[in-house]
């Protein structure tokens, strides 16, 4: 294996990729691969894909849209299926308005744990607010020029995948499905003046997120790319916003189109803190990408929900064999018959928190004693928890520099994030880390993705 070789042949010849290790050490500290201020904790090896590893990719988003699109028709026209999910009869009314574009999920990012040869399970589903798109393009940029990847270079190319200009040319066919499902006409073009400036008329692209919350440094390279493909683009909060006769304005300017950046949980927590966004959305007259009805696969209650008897019977046998084969077996935390299985076999199960995101509250037996599990589970059986099957380890070997410097392989368990623009696989972010939870919150490394191509 590829990865294997390159292990191996950094150990062997150790002094002289030290020396670029340490030089891509002091590249990331200079680049825009920040997050929430600090450079993004890395590791020097990037995650690298054959064909064989996109068709698997691919093939997993084609069954997980295929059944998200089911379940969202079903939340829409079954009122049995929308007592599942017990949403907030607020967010209830905002996911039932329609979004007038062909897609059901205009962006995502999908987490796998990915074992190869085909084998994956999925973790969870990020539709609204999907981000770190930013990481990946700025990590990459650097890991494919390093002196180990150069090494094999007579005999594979590596490519890495573009996240912003590609979203930009399906924000563009998305919008023109709204205008023909919604019999309006544009200016629209995709030409730019001699200045890289959009024409006069182009469509106005509001990037929507409260400023606290956002990633100022992702949003500017979105926001410049949308300038570069022709439209016209700011960076908007929502407390910003006004509505008139239903239509979105900022600052007196008609807003055509909104890229959604603002995750459900955030807007609902805030929700009379934004009353001309709130309005604006019900009143349906702004084409929002993605509209508030990802909620039904963003919600932790999705995977839960597909393994409830009653959506089952509305699926196709494909579906729920899909499901029961890449789908952890879900349900809510209670106190019912299985409580005391939870408790016995912490290793096989993971708690999380029905709506919250990054990683928050989410805990795995594995990481507890048997006495703290169960006082764990005491406490959360209360509030609004998941337990779900714990997925096996997806495990890469990669370099580890220790507080003095040496560097040494260890074993990392990964997530495999399958960014999905307009339903179709656009790139990966893959997440590393040495505990039973991957993230940021959890000392976690961002890893760069690349494509092989064997020349």
């Amino acid at each position: 294996m590829l990865d294997q070789k390159l292990t191996d042949d950094f150990m062997k010849a150790y002094e002289t990729y030290k020396h670029d290790f340490d030089r891509v050490k002091e590249a990331v500290a200079n680049s825009k691969a920040i997050y929430k201020g600090a450079p993004v904790p890395y590791l020097y090896l990037p995650m690298l894909y054959f064909d064989q590893d996109i068709d698997t990719f691919k093939y997993a988003l084609r069954g997980i849209h295929d059944i998200s699109k089911r379940t969202i028709e079903l939340y829409l026209e079954d009122e049995s299926v929308r007592q599942l999910f017990n949403f907030d009869s607020r967010l209830d009314a905002l996911i039932r308005v329609p979004h007038h574009y062909d897609t059901t999920v205009p962006m995502g990012r999908f987490d796998i744990f990915y074992y190869g040869e085909g084998s994956f399970q999925f973790c969870e589903l990020n539709a609204d607010g999907a981000s770190a798109m930013n990481e990946e393009f700025e990590l990459s940029k650097i890991m494919s020029q390093t002196e180990l990847l150069n090494s094999v270079k007579d005999t594979y190319d590596f490519q890495a995948f573009e996240l912003f200009h590609s979203w930009v040319a399906e924000v563009k066919s998305i919008y023109a499905s709204y205008l023909k499902n919604t019999g309006k006409s544009s200016a629209f073009t995709q030409e730019t003046t001699t200045d890289n400036t959009p024409h006069k008329g182009s469509p106005f692209v509001a990037i929507l997120d409260f400023i606290d919350k956002g990633s100022p440094l992702e949003f500017e390279m979105f926001r410049d790319a949308f300038i570069d493909g022709g439209f016209e683009c700011e960076i908007v909060d929502p407390r910003d916003l006004t509505e008139i006769d239903g239509k979105l304005y900022i600052k007196d300017r008609a807003i055509d189109i909104i890229y959604r950046r603002l995750v459900t949980k955030d807007l609902m927590d805030r929700y009379d803190e934004v009353p001309a966004l709130i309005n604006g959305l019900l009143a349906g007259k702004t084409c929002v990408i993605g509209s508030i009805k990802t909620q039904v696969i963003h919600t932790k209650r999705f995977f839960e929900v597909l393994y409830d008897g009653g959506l089952r019977a509305k699926l196709s046998s494909d579906q729920i064999a899909f499901i029961d084969k890449h789908v952890p077996f879900t349900r809510p935390l209670k106190r019912d018959e299985r409580f005391e299985d939870y408790l016995e076999h912490k290793d096989a199960y993971i708690i999380k928190p029905v709506d919250y995101y990054a990683s928050k509250g989410v805990c795995a037996g594995k990481d507890y004693t048997n006495e703290a599990w169960e006082s764990l589970l005491e406490e959360k059986v209360n509030e609004d928890f998941i337990i779900q099957k714990y997925c096996p380890l997806a495990l890469t070997k990669n370099l580890y520099e220790a507080a003095d410097g040496d560097v040494e392989v260890k074993d990392y368990s990964t997530i495999t994030g399958l960014f999905t623009y307009n339903e179709k696989l656009a790139g990966i972010y893959v997440r590393a880390g040495l505990n039973a939870i991957i993230s940021g919150l959890h000392d976690g490394y961002t890893m760069s993705t690349l494509k092989v191509i064997k020349k």
